[in-house]
């Protein structure tokens, strides 16, 4: 009964979509750094992750029979929409990720939540309340001390100044991502706004990239098993899940559960056999968590405008 009523509340059910999104983020990772620049250059798969996406999602507008008419106006929101949250995000994450490694572009990637919080504030207008900045912080600090300890421990690699600085420009053009593509998750259906995106960001990215799109001579079913999880689940799922979480949850928190990405990179390797647990894992978790949540129950420029609407009328 519980559960039920708590997989009902939009909020409850954005939570539970974002976090499986951001599991298949958290493993596409080691992933995608196994494949790249090894067995295929970032370019390409960046063309190829966008390409894909978007040709799932015309296919799956067919299917749903999904169409919609967006103004002029929309369209160049929507091309926006693709070349910050496809192509920059794309290409600069998994060049940036090609020259460094995975634990620094996990650190790098939690300044996201910060960057979104104050995109939201200038642009549209979410307020910047004690618990939202709270929360954003104590999560944070959560993400810090797990991937202070992936530097201390048996796996910790050094990754280059360039690398990390590309990684950090993708976090920056997801961040604003998801503050403009916001609205249009809200008046439209996802799928029609991810499939136009992911359109406009193929065709953004097509010049630049679409000669680097082959795998290597000597390329395994391994390699190419790799590839097949960053196509679909590590592009296509995932983008369609956060679409749907924009929806029911506000840009600040959708990318709060970046957060959970390193923590979830933890538990992976502990599961597997790479990594021990520790007292830093749980007190993690509990940090991250707490943030989240903050973030969750802080309030939206909505709810601010309602409280002064109804003291008004008393």
């Amino acid at each position: 009964m519980y559960f039920k009523k708590f997989t009902d509340a939009p909020k409850s059910r954005g939570v539970i979509i974002i976090l499986i999104a951001n599991l298949f983020f958290a493993v596409n990772m080691p992933i995608s750094r196994e494949i790249t620049p090894l067995w295929i250059n970032p370019y390409g798969l960046s063309l190829l992750r966008i390409s894909f996406a978007f040709v799932s999602f015309f296919i799956l507008s067919l299917i749903l029979k999904s169409r919609q008419k967006f103004s002029f106006k929309e369209h160049i929101t929507l091309m926006a929409c693709g070349l910050l949250g496809t192509t920059l995000n794309q290409m600069s994450f998994l060049v940036g990720l090609s020259k460094t490694s995975p634990v620094d572009a996990s650190l790098i990637i939690t300044i996201t939540p910060i960057l979104t919080m104050l995109f939201a504030a200038l642009i549209i207008k979410e307020p910047i309340t004690f618990k939202k900045a709270f929360g954003v912080f104590v999560g944070l600090s959560g993400a810090f001390l797990i991937l202070y300890t992936s530097y201390n421990g048996h796996f910790a690699q050094s990754g280059s100044i360039t690398g990390n600085l590309i990684v950090l420009i993708s976090s920056f053009v997801f961040a604003l991502y998801l503050v403009i593509v916001r609205p249009l998750m809200i008046k439209y259906p996802p799928i029609e706004v991810m499939k136009w995106s992911f359109f406009y960001g193929m065709l953004f990215s097509a010049p630049f990239c679409i000669k680097y799109v082959k795998m290597a001579d000597g390329a395994g079913m391994t390699q190419y098993l790799q590839l097949g999880y960053a196509l679909f689940f590590g592009t296509f799922i995932a983008y369609l899940l956060v679409s749907f979480a924009l929806k029911l949850l506000r840009p600040t928190t959708v990318s709060m559960f970046n957060y959970v990405q390193p923590l979830i990179a933890s538990f992976i390797a502990i599961a597997i056999g790479q990594d021990t647990m520790n007292w830093t894992k749980p007190v993690s978790a509990v940090l991250i968590f707490t943030g989240v949540f903050l973030v969750i129950r802080s309030k939206s420029r909505d709810d601010i405008e309602k409280i002064q609407i109804e003291k008004g009328h008393k």
